[in-house]
């Protein structure tokens, strides 16, 4: 039995909805997280900005971090993965020196760590990540707002293996999040975008939903939580 069943609405909303949702990282649009005040960016790395099994970032992601540094935004990467692998990654995207691994996602400490590197407001902070559980669980608990993007890459063999197993209770909690109408993941055979952006709610939601939805996001600029209402169809 999966244990988010007995999880108030309420809960899964605060702990588990991500406040941008997008294809990849390719397609967020940073102009307005930094239009909401935001002006650090963390990143993770596996699934996120190249696959598992990938041993450098694409040179997609390079320009990307460029492009983002010339719009203002310290960037950092936090990641779950072993300190070569990040070390590498983060010297290959043009920011030396700036990352934590072994980051321990869902927990908080290392969100906590890097507030006191950059030295903002947690409303000043986003987390870009591919995974729920990870990811938008440890950014929505310590206060930051989380981008959630499809996963990168593809797997083959033990990676493959590992991720089915890794991945069980993110599954289990999908389909709670779908069944009770909070949140479900982009399907390309279903009508509709499910993506959104910062201050956009899925098309999904009922009108009934959005008091719901809106409190979930009180994190963000109020001028963001004030339109979600005249979003809803």
């Amino acid at each position: 039995m999966s244990k988010f069943k007995d999880m108030p609405d309420e809960f899964l909303r605060r702990n588990y909805v991500p406040n941008v949702y997008q294809p990849s990282i390719y397609t967020i649009d940073y102009q307005k997280l930094k239009d909401a005040g935001i002006r650090f960016l963390s990143f993770d790395i596996d699934d996120t900005i190249a696959g598992l099994e990938d041993f450098n970032p694409p040179k997609a992601a390079k320009t990307l971090f460029e492009d983002l540094k010339n719009m203002g935004f310290e960037i950092m990467l936090l990641s779950n993965a072993l300190d070569n692998r990040v070390a590498n990654f983060a010297k290959k995207l043009g920011i030396e020196g700036k990352y934590i691994a072994r980051a321990e996602k869902p927990l908080t400490s290392y969100f906590s760590k890097v507030q006191e590197i950059c030295g903002l407001e947690k409303s000043q902070m986003a987390h870009i990540g591919n995974s729920i559980m990870d990811d938008v669980a440890g950014g929505n608990a310590f206060g930051v707002t989380t981008c959630l993007v499809r996963r990168a890459g593809v797997l083959t063999g033990l990676s493959q293996k590992f991720l089915v197993i890794h991945q069980s209770e993110g599954k289990k909690l999908r389909e709670e999040l779908k069944k009770r109408g909070i949140w479900r993941k982009h399907h390309k055979y279903v009508d509709g975008d499910q993506y959104y952006q910062l201050g956009e709610i899925p098309g999904y939601v009922t009108r009934e939903q959005a008091d719901a939805y809106a409190a979930a996001m009180q994190s963000h600029e109020s001028a963001y939580i004030e339109s979600l209402k005249d979003l809803i169809k």
